[in-house]
């Protein structure tokens, strides 16, 4: 296959090895960024923030903290889709729908905007107005009469 080996005495390909000190190196900065992010709850300022935007963080940490929790069961060798995590995952997604529409909802106007059916209108007023044709004076003479 072709791995170089850095050592004749090591037992690891060193392919192998630069993937894992990547990999360090990732972790090291989700730690910093992690730290940046939970650093950010505190409850006071969370009390503070709109209703719609409170549910947004917490939802990001709920997802965050759920995610690094099934990364560490797939380097402990267990595969998330068989742990109970997964049906929590599940339930997030369900969670972040919701939000998305919430979220929709709030960047729409107050009030829907109207259009008007001009021949729609123009109909229902021909209908709802009497009948405006000239009437012969004794015809309406005898309408008056009848309702007296």
């Amino acid at each position: 296959m072709g791995l170089k080996w850095r050592e004749s005495s090591s037992l690891v390909p060193e392919p192998v090895l630069d993937s894992a000190k990547t990999t360090l190196a990732d972790l090291e900065q989700v730690e910093i960024h992690l730290l940046q992010f939970l650093s950010q709850y505190d409850p006071e300022d969370l009390a503070e923030m709109p209703p719609l935007q409170r549910a947004h963080s917490l939802f990001l940490l709920a997802k965050a903290t759920t995610i690094l929790f099934a990364l560490r069961l797939r380097c402990s060798g267990i595969d998330p889709d068989e742990h109970p995590v997964k049906t929590e995952l599940e339930r997030l997604n369900l969670y972040q729908e919701k939000l998305e529409q919430s979220i929709d909802l709030s960047k729409a106007p107050l009030r829907p905007s109207t259009t008007l059916n001009y021949q729609a209108a123009t109909r229902f007023i021909e209908h709802s107005l009497p009948d405006l044709t000239p009437v012969p004076p004794c015809r309406t003479e005898e309408k008056y009469e009848r309702y007296q």
